[in-house]
């Protein structure tokens, strides 16, 4: 039997070793790496899917890792990376979402021993749907904010009239990069809207009320009205380029402080780490 100590290591490697070649591969423009990194990325991806699969289905239900949702986290941004790298043949994406997966796998880790009782709540179906259909949702928020910010960065430098030099020469066209960010967009917000939807129902029978004025549900509601602009406005009004761009880096802004302040730090049964 493969212990999780043992798959945890191995996949660490692996989404090291990828997020090492492949960023070598950029800077020195050099195909092949950042071809390898991406083949890395896949099979640590499939290390880690074994890893949580035999792992939630030993644990439930009974006990799971306090750092289950880092890994689950992990998962669903390495996917979307491996998604675009699949459908728009675009390593970059996969390049930069495989030390974003490295990092919050890592931070799984201090608690693979931590193992907390999961109460018959979180076995049901609609929390499996909430928590599902918002952390893929995240997980494609951090694609369209990289794509954004590379957009910024990029149209920046062509305005100014400066030159590309070195390995930005190998990014993504504007066009492409606009197209990463809509389709995100266009594919996240619905998830996102079914997350906290599903929450809402979920959370009526075990909390008493859909809503219960926890600070997750505030700053949750706060990032679904901004996000509804970039989505309403990228099929109503046309949007693309600049504006979209922007929008998205500052909601995924806001969801890196609902994740890390607020998960982490708050009082707030969204708390990811259960001691």
């Amino acid at each position: 039997m493969i212990s999780p100590e043992f798959s945890t290591a191995v996949t660490l490697l692996l989404y090291g070793s990828a997020s090492v070649a492949g960023l070598a591969g950029i800077v020195a423009r050099a195909p092949l790496w950042r071809k390898i990194g991406c083949t890395l990325a896949v099979v640590g991806f499939a290390c880690q899917t074994f890893m949580l699969f035999m792992g939630f289905h030993k644990a439930l239900p009974g006990g799971l890792s306090a750092g289950a949702y880092f890994q689950l986290m992990a998962w669903f941004v390495v996917l979307c990376g491996i998604a675009a790298w699949a459908k728009l043949r675009q390593e970059i994406p996969l390049v930069f979402a495989t030390p974003l997966g490295l990092m919050l796998f890592a931070m799984s880790a201090p608690y693979l021993a931590s193992v907390v009782q999961v109460p018959p709540s979180l076995t049901t179906s609609f929390y499996a749907l909430h928590i599902g259909s918002l952390f893929l949702s995240l997980a494609l928020l951090a694609l369209a904010f990289a794509a954004g910010a590379l957009f910024l960065f990029i149209e920046g430098r062509i305005k100014s009239k400066l030159t590309m030099k070195g390995f930005w020469l190998d990014m993504p066209a504007l066009s492409m990069l606009d197209k990463i960010n809509a389709i995100a967009t266009m594919v996240g917000f619905p998830l996102y809207t079914l997350g906290i939807v599903s929450g809402l129902i979920w959370a009526k029978p075990v909390f008493g009320g859909t809503v219960t004025g926890d600070p997750k549900e505030v700053i949750s509601i706060v990032i679904w009205l901004f996000y509804s602009v970039l989505f309403h406005n990228r099929i109503t009004q046309g949007w693309k380029g600049r504006k979209p761009a922007q929008l998205a880096v500052f909601v995924f802004i806001l969801c890196l402080f609902s994740i890390i302040v607020v998960n982490t730090f708050m009082e707030t049964h969204h708390a990811f780490i259960r001691r």
